[in-house]
């Protein structure tokens, strides 16, 4: 695990200094979830993107976007996801539609949970454009064996997206602190830290001050 962390930290200095290119911002996101059966459950997500620092130095407001997902379960450690997401970005509307596939191992008190996406993009007056990516993340409890309430616990992922109209690839690094404020909810603060055009050779730092309140609302 220390051996992980410090690899994902190299990597992000490293990356940083040989490149100038970097953009800063906020993205606060609220999720909502809602068991429906069993197996079954219906996430909604509200997320808004901020600049306060880009090639302008000025504040800027990105994008928001609006999403719904279903989800359920087909074993115990793996579940597939079919959700839609609604963007407005400047004067521009574009929708998107996604598919996940989900398996999470257990090995004492660290899970690991992968993801398989793939996405489509719908623009007016533009050609449908497809994405691909996959994530891992490592998720441990500070105390003990599992998160109980009122407790910190760490998270660190790592995604890659490639997309297949500009045949190019971004490298995401997510490490979040998380705190189980009840049954119902929980917080996490932490970087959403990009390496976009990496195929390209011309890289573009973007670095996101994330919040995620999760809530459940069965």
């Amino acid at each position: 695990m220390k051996l992980l962390v410090l690899f994902f930290l190299l990597f992000s200095v490293s990356t940083l200094i040989a490149q100038s290119d970097t953009n800063l911002g906020f993205l606060p996101k609220v999720v909502l979830s809602k068991k429906i059966n069993n197996h079954s459950k219906w996430v909604n997500s509200l997320e808004q993107r901020t600049f306060f620092y880009d090639d302008d130095f000025k504040i800027a407001h990105s994008l928001i976007d609006f999403s719904t997902i279903y989800s359920t379960r087909i074993a115990d450690n793996q579940s597939i996801n079919l959700g839609y997401i609604l963007r407005f970005r400047n004067s521009e509307t574009i929708h998107r539609t996604f598919q996940h596939y989900n398996f999470i191992g257990s090995y004492n008190a660290l899970k690991i949970a992968n993801r398989i996406a793939f996405e489509q993009f719908y623009q007016p007056k533009k050609k449908t454009t497809f994405r691909t990516r996959y994530r891992v993340s490592l998720e441990k409890p500070l105390n003990g064996e599992r998160v109980d309430v009122k407790e910190f616990y760490l998270k660190i992922g790592n995604e890659y997206l490639y997309d297949f109209a500009d045949n190019d690839l971004e490298i995401r690094l997510t490490p979040y602190l998380g705190y189980q404020v009840s049954n119902k909810d929980k917080i996490e603060f932490g970087v959403d830290y990009r390496v976009g055009n990496f195929l390209n050779k011309a890289t573009e730092n973007a670095i996101w001050f994330r919040t995620t309140w999760y809530i459940s609302i069965d």
